[in-house]
C-alpha cells in the first residue's frame, strides 16, 4: 500500500475515533454531569495502567513482524514469545486486580461500589491482550486496511456499548463499558488475522525465546514510560483535585482536558507522522534547521489562530460538547490555551529527539515533568483552588517546551544529533 493511501485509511481511523470520542463526552455530559465525567475518565486511566505493559510491546512487535516478513524461524520467535508474554502478564495482572479489588475501588474512586467493575476489567484484560496482540501483527505485517477495519469497528461498537449503558445505567454502566472497550471487536481481529495468507499456527507454539524478549523489550522501555507515567499522573492530579475541591469540580479539569488532548490530537499526528521520518534522512546541519524552522512557521501560527478561535467562543463550544451545567471550567480556559501553545512546541522538539535515537533525554523528560505537574497541580490547587489546575499545566508545559529547547540546542552543538555542517 502507498504512503497516500496508508495515510488516507489512517486519517480515516483517526476522524471515526475523533467524532466517536466527542459524541461519547456529550453522553456522559448529559447523563453523568462533572462529576460523572470525572470518575470515568479515572477509571479510563487506571485502565491505562494495567494495559500499559501489553500496549508498550506493540511497536516492537510491528518493527519485528515487518523485518523479518521474509524469515519464517525468526518472525516465529518473535510472535511465539509474544503470545507467550502477553498471557504470563494477563495472568499476573487479572490475579492482582481480582485480589485487590476492594482495595483499589477505595483508593482510587473513594468508594467500595466499583469492586466488582474491577473484576470485570480483570477478565477482560487477556481479551485485550490478545487483541492487542494481532492487531500489530497486522501492523507489522502492512495489512493496513484489516487493521483499519478492526479499529473502526471496536471504536464504533464501544461507542454504542458504553453510550447505552452510560444512558440506562449512569456512571456504573460507563465504568463497566470502558472495561470491555478494545475487547469487542476480538472476534473480527481474529477473523482477519486468520483469513490472511500469511498467518501460520505454529508460529505461536515455540515457547519464549530468551533473544526476542530482549529486543521487544528494548522498544517497550522507551513507550512504556510515557504509557505508564501519564495517566499515573492525571489520577494523582485528579484525586487531589476531588480531594481539595469535590469531584465535581474535577470533572470541569477534566473538561478542559479532554478538549484540549481531543483538538490536539490531529495536530500530534501530523507532526509523528512527518517530522520523524523527515528529520530521520536528515544528515546536513543546515538542512536540519530550516526544516525545523519551517515546521516552526507552519504549524504555530495555525495552532495559534486555532486556539484563538477556541476562546473566542469557547461558552458555544462547552454547551455544543458538554451542558451548561460545565460553564465552571470556561475559567480555565486562557492559561490552558497557553500551556497548549507550549505544548505543541514541545512536541515539535520531542519528535525531533525520537528521530534521532535521543532516548534517555525524551524518557527523563517525561518521568520529570509528569511528576512536576502533580507537584505544581497540588501547590496551586490549594491556593487558588479550580483556576489553579490551568495555571499549573500553563506552567509545567511552559517549563518543559523551554527544558526541551535547552537539550535540542545542546544536542546539535555537541554533535549528538551527528549532523554535518558544510
Amino acid at each position: 500500500m502507498t504512503l497516500f493511501k496508508t495515510t488516507l485509511w489512517t486519517g480515516f481511523s483517526t476522524f471515526i475515533k475523533v467524532i466517536s470520542t466527542y459524541l461519547l463526552w456529550k453522553i456522559i455530559a448529559v447523563y453523568t454531569g462533572p462529576t460523572g465525567m470525572a470518575v470515568l475518565e479515572q477509571f479510563q486511566n487506571f485502565i491505562q495502567i494495567c494495559r500499559s505493559l501489553s500496549c508498550s510491546l506493540s511497536q516492537g512487535i510491528i518493527k519485528y513482524v515487518s523485518e523479518y516478513k521474509d524469515n519464517e524461524e525468526k518472525k516465529a520467535k518473535i510472535l511465539s514469545s509474544a503470545l507467550g508474554f502477553y498471557f504470563i502478564i494477563s495472568i499476573i495482572v487479572t490475579f492482582l486486580l481480582i485480589l485487590f479489588s476492594k482495595f483499589i475501588s477505595e483508593k482510587v474512586f473513594s468508594s467500595f461500589a466499583y469492586q466488582k467493575t474491577i473484576i470485570i476489567l480483570a477478565i477482560s484484560i487477556t481479551l485485550y491482550s490478545l487483541n492487542n496482540l494481532l492487531l500489530s501483527i497486522l501492523n507489522g505485517e502492512l495489512e493496513i486496511k484489516k487493521y483499519v477495519s478492526c479499529n473502526v469497528a471496536n471504536t464504533i461498537l464501544s461507542f454504542i456499548i458504553t453510550g447505552y449503558l452510560v444512558i440506562y445505567h449512569g456512571i456504573q454502566g460507563g465504568v463497566i463499558g470502558l472495561s470491555l472497550n478494545q475487547s469487542i471487536a476480538l472476534a473480527l481481529t481474529i477473523y482477519l488475522v486468520i483469513k490472511s495468507k500469511w498467518f501460520n499456527f505454529h508460529f505461536y507454539l515455540n515457547g519464549i525465546d530468551k533473544e526476542s524478549i530482549k529486543k521487544l523489550f528494548k522498544y517497550a522501555i522507551v513507550s512504556f514510560v510515557p504509557i505508564l507515567m501519564v495517566p499515573i499522573s492525571l489520577m494523582i492530579s485528579r484525586q487531589w483535585i476531588a480531594h481539595e475541591l469535590s469531584w465535581q469540580e474535577a470533572g470541569y479539569w477534566q473538561g478542559i482536558m479532554k478538549l484540549s488532548d481531543g483538538y490536539l490530537i490531529l495536530m500530534d499526528l501530523m507532526i509523528s507522522v512527518y517530522l520523524i521520518p523527515k528529520l530521520s534522512s536528515i544528515r546536513l546541519l543546515s538542512e536540519f534547521k530550516a526544516e525545523v524552522i519551517n515546521c516552526y512557521r507552519l504549524i504555530i501560527p495555525c495552532v495559534f489562530l486555532g486556539l484563538s478561535f477556541i476562546f473566542l467562543f469557547k461558552k458555544q463550544i462547552v454547551t455544543i460538547l458538554f451542558t451548561k451545567e460545565f460553564y465552571p471550567m470556561l475559567i480555565l480556559f486562557k492559561y490552558q490555551m497557553m500551556g497548549d501553545m507550549a505544548r505543541v512546541g514541545t512536541w515539535l522538539l520531542a519528535n525531533i529527539m525520537a528521530a534521532k535515537a535521543m532516548i534517555k533525554i525524551l524518557v527523563v523528560s517525561e518521568i520529570t515533568f509528569n511528576l512536576s505537574y502533580i507537584f505544581l497541580t497540588m501547590i496551586f490547587v490549594h491556593y487558588y483552588g479550580l483556576i489553579g489546575t490551568s495555571i499549573a499545566f500553563a506552567i509545567n508545559s511552559l517549563i518543559y517546551f523551554s527544558s526541551m529547547i535547552f537539550f535540542t540546542v545542546r544536542c546539535v552543538r555537541n554533535g549528538s544529533f551527528q549532523l554535518i555542517n558544510v
